[in-house]
């Protein structure tokens, strides 16, 4: 099987991404090919954007956005994509199936397709995407037409749509018409990991990810305020946006908070064993934060950390549901710190053996599962090499 992976971000950095090329390499014979906007690897890899906007091509594009005129827009934003050097590699490789991750690569997979009409494609919704950024007028003003319109224009011509939580697989198969199926964000099974034991009563919680001003992480800096001396905060944050992030460093001065530096994607889970509490306050100001499953929910279970969240849907469920970890009344850092302080040691203990015990059930194996059906539903061969299985 010779398998096109098309992603709009960069690939050796992309949690989804890089799980979908391991299991890819987990089947006989088959053989793998990239294009993303960057990808530091040892697979044949073409970049996805042949060149950049010129001045003028950026003056029409908020002409373009106003007026809402979608299907030039998707035929100017083609015009940049790397289609000579993808087509010539489709049609070399005879590509059997195209995985097509972000909504940007979905016209790029289709015109590819043209060249061979048996190429089957998967698309990867990461988000919901005609509600992306709801809450950003300017989003609303320009991009959302375009985002329904491409929807639109592919979804329906998909051989099958893949997405990242229940909630939001939901409103595509409700507003689409549409069969999707549920792959969850969630890392590889790290079977060697087991709870660390807490020292002398002091709780040390963790939050990872980028540092971007939309998720309000300023709201765990504010908590410590009420968070009784045994807690102390560690934020491993990438600086994505430097002033949000040098911002809070600033107000993080003379708290009990330690700035780490980042580790690799697939490190991150043996990393942050050492903590004993993963937080994450994610408000819901638009659809996608409401029913957000992210990466590193999940890297707190394979830590097998107890885990604090506010009334988040999709997060909550699973931490009421499997008892291991608290959830917050609100997202106000006051009623969070609340949650925290009422746990004793014995049982943020519990609660890491209890993500202990359902590492499996919430780990990348499970996806595989669904990915081996997904491709037999579409014909396609999956015979795993041996020694390795997805159940």
């Amino acid at each position: 099987m010779r398998v096109l992976i098309l992603s709009f971000s960069s690939i050796h950095k992309d949690p989804r991404v890089l799980r979908q090329i391991d299991f890819l390499e987990s089947i006989q014979d088959s053989s793998v090919f990239l294009s993303g906007l960057q990808y530091q690897g040892t697979h044949e890899f073409i970049p996805l954007m042949n060149r950049e906007r010129t001045m003028l091509e950026k003056i029409q594009l908020i002409f373009l956005n106003l007026f809402r005129v979608n299907s030039l827009k998707e035929k100017k934003f083609l015009q940049l994509v790397n289609l000579k050097k993808l087509g010539a590699l489709v049609v070399k490789n005879e590509i059997d199936l195209i995985i097509a991750n972000d909504l940007e690569t979905w016209p790029v997979a289709f015109a590819l397709k043209s060249l061979n009409s048996r190429i089957k494609i998967i698309l990867d919704a990461h988000e919901y995407y005609p509600r992306h950024f709801e809450n950003k007028f300017l989003w609303k003003l320009m991009h959302s037409a375009y985002y329904k319109y491409i929807c639109d224009q592919y979804i329906h011509r998909a051989d099958k749509l893949i997405t990242v939580s229940a909630g939001i697989k939901s409103e595509y198969d409700d507003k689409f018409d549409v069969q999707s199926a549920l792959i969850l964000n969630s890392p590889e099974f790290a079977e060697n990991l087991n709870p660390n034991q807490m020292e002398n009563g002091s709780v040390k919680l963790i939050h990872h990810g980028i540092a971007n001003s939309s998720r309000k992480l300023e709201k765990m800096i504010r908590m410590m305020d009420y968070l009784q001396p045994r807690f102390h905060l560690y934020l491993m944050l990438m600086p994505t946006d430097e002033s949000y992030f040098n911002k809070l460093k600033k107000m993080a001065k003379g708290k009990r908070i330690t700035f780490l530096n980042p580790v690799p994607t697939t490190e991150i889970s043996a990393y942050i064993n050492q903590f004993d509490i993963g937080v994450f306050l994610l408000e819901p100001v638009n659809f996608n934060y409401a029913n957000a499953l992210p990466n590193k929910f999940f890297e707190f279970i394979q830590a097998r950390l107890a885990i604090v969240v506010g009334p988040s849907p999709e997060m909550s469920q699973i931490v009421l549901n499997e008892n291991n970890g608290a959830v917050a009344s609100t997202y106000d850092e006051i009623e969070v710190s609340d949650a925290l302080n009422a746990l004793t040691t014995e049982q943020i203990q519990e609660m890491k053996m209890r993500s202990h015990e359902i590492s499996w059930k919430y780990s990348n194996q499970l996806n595989e599962q669904v990915m081996s059906d997904i491709f037999k539903e579409l014909n396609l061969e999956v015979l795993h090499k041996e020694n390795e299985t997805t159940n």
